[in-house]
């Protein structure tokens, strides 16, 4: 692990030579090498591999394909958006299915404007294009629609969101509330509510975020998700927790500093870094909890 540091800030110009050894790597060593520095580079803010990750989207195999998106999870430059928009078309569904998760943080910031129009409407059009392909296999439609989630003002994305919710297939619903929670939209708060006491824990997991990321447009929510703290599977507690410093407000403030004294480490700690979002945020609002 500690040799790959030198794989951080490469210069661009050492491709040929860089790529000429890496290609005698065997596969399953690249495979692994790959993976590491997906881990390490999360571990350590200091490391940049993203040079060598753009250059691991052109290896032969699709893991390292697939590891090398994962590994450019913070990078939201043009570069990277064509790059993803192009690996749509890669031959391995799970390349596919990478890059429409990661063409996700470009939906959000066509949302909010933080990127030309022109490209926001590439990356609508593209998820739109997999979500709709019956040919697709179901992890590539499902990432794409939690992605496409992002497009609230897209009737044709939400109508699609609404189609996989009614689906039979459980992976397509789990991302359907994903995608709800992303769109921010109140149309989706009753489904939510729903889901919160449904006896699938994985969909309980996903309302409850999904609560989370609509903040405090879901308030008439809190006293469910309140109880998903205690819910016996821990993903789903945690995922309530979380929710909680999200949607903010008194009762969820209460019910953090309560959880955040248990003895159960995991939820404790869980609550106490949700209870410092919650004080950020309100900092940044300049909102008062006592007063919501």
């Amino acid at each position: 692990m500690r040799e790959l540091r030198s794989l951080s800030g490469l210069d661009p110009h050492d491709h040929a030579t860089v790529w000429t050894e890496w290609q005698r790597i065997p596969v399953g060593r690249r495979i692994e090498i790959a993976h590491a520095m997906v881990e390490l580079a999360e571990d350590n803010i200091d490391l940049d591999f993203t040079v060598m990750f753009q250059w691991l989207l052109d290896d032969a195999d699709a893991t390292v394909r697939a590891s090398a998106i994962e590994g450019l999870w913070e990078c939201d430059g043009l570069p990277v958006l064509r790059r993803m928009l192009a690996l749509l078309h890669d031959p391995a569904g799970q390349v596919r299915a990478a890059a429409a998760m990661a063409l996700g943080r470009f939906a959000y910031m066509a949302e909010i404007e933080e990127i030309d129009a022109v490209y926001g409407q590439q990356v609508h059009d593209a998820l739109l294009a997999l979500i709709r392909d019956p040919a697709q296999p179901t992890e590539v439609r499902r990432r794409a629609i939690e992605s496409a989630g992002y497009f609230a003002a897209s009737d044709a994305v939400q109508q699609q969101i609404e189609l996989a919710y009614a689906s039979s297939d459980q992976l397509m619903r789990e991302s359907a509330l994903t995608a709800m929670g992303r769109s921010m939209l109140p149309r989706w708060l009753p489904i939510v509510s729903r889901e919160l006491e449904s006896p699938s824990p994985a969909l309980r997991y996903e309302a409850a975020r999904a609560a989370g990321e609509m903040a405090d447009l879901a308030r008439s929510l809190v006293a469910r998700v309140v109880r998903l703290c205690n819910d016996a599977d821990t993903e789903v507690a945690l995922a309530a927790i979380w929710a909680l410093g999200q949607i903010g407000g008194e009762t969820a403030r209460r019910t953090l500093q309560r959880i955040s004294g248990s003895d159960d480490e995991a939820r404790s700690q869980a609550a106490a870094e949700a209870l410092d979002e919650l004080t950020l945020e309100e900092g940044f609002s300049g909102g008062d909890w006592r007063n919501n």
